[in-house]
C-alpha cells in the first residue's frame, strides 16, 4: 500500500472506532480489554496521543520516564483519568484526516494502532467489526518487519518460531513450517501477542501452538 493509502485505512479505522465507542454503555468503558490491565476507558485514550500537541508528549515522556512500554502505558491512563468518554471519543474522531505520527514512528505504525486498538477493544465486549483483510496484512507486514527492533517492546510474542502463518482470506502467508491457518484479523492477534481468537486457527502449526503454550519450554 501506498502511504496515502495507509493513512487512509488509518482514517477509516479511527471513524469506525469512534462510532464503536458512541454505542458503548459506561460499564463496557470500563470492561477490561485485550491489553493487559488496561481498561477499553485506557486504550480508547492511548490512541488519541497522537493527536496531541508535540510539547504535551514530549511532557509525558519527561513525567514518565523508563521503558517505552512503562511510558505508554502511563501517559495513556493519565490521560483516561483526565478526559470524559465523551472526550476521548470525540478527541479520536476529531484525528480523521491528521496525517502525522508519534515522532519517531510512521503511517504504518499509526495503522497497526488503529487496527490492533480497535480489536482490543471490540473482541472482548463481543462486537464484531469488519476489517477489510488487505489493510490488516499491511499492518501485519509492518508488525513483522519490526522484529528485532525497539518497536517490537510493545508486544507480547507467542512462540511462532518454526510455523507458517497463512491467511485464509487473503493471498497473505509468512514463515516456514507446519501451518497455521486463520483469517488475517485472527493472524494478526496471534502477531501481536493476543490469545483471544487462537481457536479460531487450524493445522498442524496451530495444535503445536497450541502445545508450546500449555506447555512452555
Amino acid at each position: 500500500m501506498k502511504d496515502t493509502e495507509v493513512w487512509a485505512a488509518v482514517d477509516e479505522r479511527r471513524r469506525a472506532l469512534a462510532d464503536l465507542l458512541a454505542g458503548l454503555t459506561p460499564e463496557e468503558w470500563d470492561r477490561p480489554s485485550l491489553c493487559e490491565a488496561w481498561t477499553v476507558r485506557e486504550v480508547a485514550a492511548h490512541l488519541t496521543l497522537a493527536g496531541m500537541p508535540r510539547f504535551r508528549l514530549y511532557r509525558f515522556f519527561l513525567r514518565y520516564p523508563g521503558s517505552i512500554n512503562r511510558t505508554i502505558r502511563d501517559a495513556s491512563k493519565a490521560v483516561a483519568r483526565t478526559l470524559s468518554n465523551d472526550q476521548i471519543r470525540d478527541n479520536l474522531r476529531a484525528m480523521v484526516g491528521l496525517h502525522r505520527p508519534v515522532p519517531g514512528l510512521t503511517g504504518r505504525e499509526a495503522l497497526i494502532d488503529a487496527v490492533g486498538h480497535t480489536l482490543d477493544i471490540a473482541v472482548p465486549l463481543g462486537r464484531e467489526v469488519s476489517l477489510p483483510p488487505e489493510v490488516v496484512a499491511e499492518a501485519a507486514d509492518h508488525v513483522i518487519a519490526s522484529r528485532r527492533t525497539p518497536n517490537a517492546q510493545v508486544f507480547r510474542a507467542l512462540p511462532l518460531e518454526g510455523l507458517r502463518l497463512v491467511a485464509t482470506d487473503h493471498d497473505w502467508a509468512d514463515g516456514t513450517g507446519p501451518e497455521v491457518t486463520g483469517t488475517m484479523t485472527d493472524l494478526f492477534l496471534v502477531l501481536t501477542g493476543r490469545r483471544a481468537h487462537l481457536d479460531r486457527l487450524s493445522g498442524l502449526g496451530a495444535e503445536l501452538l497450541h502445545q508450546r503454550l500449555a506447555h512452555p519450554a
